[in-house]
């Protein structure tokens, strides 16, 4: 994720690298929103990728940490 500086406020996309279904992704979203700063998150199941938007600083290694929490990995968007 090098074109995301690692604390952001606003937002951030994250790949999904290995979700193979809309349940997946579903779970990943549920994750993400318990990471503290995180207003919402939106899922791109065609793109396999959660947008998530931040009012506070919120360090991308915690939202990766809960879609890794979830069994999955995240990716850096291209």
């Amino acid at each position: 994720m090098s074109s995301t500086p690692r604390v952001f406020v606003g937002t951030a996309t994250v790949r999904v690298a290995d979700a193979a279904c809309g349940h997946c992704l579903d779970a990943v979203l549920a994750s993400v929103r318990r990471v503290p700063g995180v207003r919402s998150v939106a899922v791109d199941h065609a793109a396999g990728t959660v947008t998530v938007l931040a009012d506070d600083p919120v360090d991308l290694t915690d939202v990766e940490a809960a879609v890794a929490r979830t069994g999955h990995t995240p990716a850096p968007v291209r």
